[in-house]
């Protein structure tokens, strides 16, 4: 996925990722490992990314 451990959390805690589509927990308990589906991610990823990009030629200048 080419993407770091820290970025995953980060785009977790903010949101960005969506529980139970994006990512889980492998066993219902807080320090248990986290699964990524991977496709998921990616699809999600390249939406903001396309997002963002749209935002940023809305913006006079």
């Amino acid at each position: 996925m080419s993407v770091s451990i820290s970025t995953l959390y980060r785009w977790r805690t903010q949101g960005l990722l969506v529980p139970g589509e994006d990512w889980y927990r492998k066993f219902p308990s807080a320090r248990s490992p986290i699964l990524y589906n991977v496709e998921n991610v990616q699809r999600r990823i390249a939406a903001l990314s396309a997002r963002s990009a749209q935002e940023l030629d809305a913006v006079p200048g």
